[in-house]
């Protein structure tokens, strides 16, 4: 099951990548945090099926808003990169967001303190009975410095490439994926760097060597084509 933390990282890469600010990312997810503890497959009170009451990581209301759309557009409506991609249709097309001065593409941009654009979240597009939350002012600072934390220092993986013979493999930190194509290592290496801004190792286990046979053994019940 996906943990809090990895659906927010999620949320914040691609928004982020989308021309959202990070002080707004962290605004989003501090209302997502109250509205559906950051779940995609969130019912309102927890009535699954209930077409009439809130879904999803916003809890748009009624929950037809949402999933009648992403249908329409042929994405699954569980899903927290679908649920992205409405909230970035309703930036463009101006949508759910009714704030007198402000746009809703404006707020996705705006430099903003996360308390501050939290607050705005709230009362211009939830718009719930009682807009005076707090919390949430809170729960944004939490993400915003938590995910700058984590985006600064670079999350550890084990990523590599290797070859063993004429065979290249990719070790993508917990599984094995055989590369039939030269033009894949080159992709895989792009991705990688522009991703962490460093080169992804690559090892030559051709020969006997202890520690990769090690390695390898370990892997072989992951190799996947």
């Amino acid at each position: 099951m996906t943990t809090q933390l990895e659906t927010a990282k999620q949320i914040w890469n691609y928004l982020s990548s989308k021309g959202w600010s990070q002080e707004s990312v962290a605004a989003l997810l501090g209302n997502m945090q109250s509205e559906s503890g950051i779940i995609p497959d969130c019912w309102e009170s927890d009535i699954i099926g209930n077409m009439s009451g809130g879904y999803g990581l916003v809890q748009w209301t009624p929950a037809t808003k949402y999933i009648n759309w992403a249908k329409t557009n042929g994405l699954v409506y569980q899903d927290v990169i679908s649920q992205c991609k409405r909230l970035e249709w309703e930036v463009e097309n101006n949508q759910q967001f009714q704030h007198p001065s402000m746009t809703f593409k404006q707020f996705s941009q705006s430099k903003q303190m996360p308390e501050f654009l939290a607050d705005i979240f709230i009362r211009y597009y939830e718009r719930p009975a009682n807009p005076n939350q707090p919390i949430r002012q809170t729960q944004a600072r939490y993400w915003f410095n938590l995910l700058k934390t984590i985006q600064n220092k670079g999350e550890v993986t084990m990523q590599c490439i290797y070859s063993k013979g004429k065979a290249m493999y990719y070790f993508t930190g917990d599984k094995v994926k055989i590369l039939t194509d030269p033009a894949q290592v080159t992709i895989l290496k792009t991705i990688y760097r522009d991703n962490n801004g460093k080169d992804m190792p690559v090892y030559d286990w051709s020969g006997t060597n202890p520690t990769s046979d090690l390695l390898l053994t370990a892997l072989k019940n992951n190799l996947a084509g």
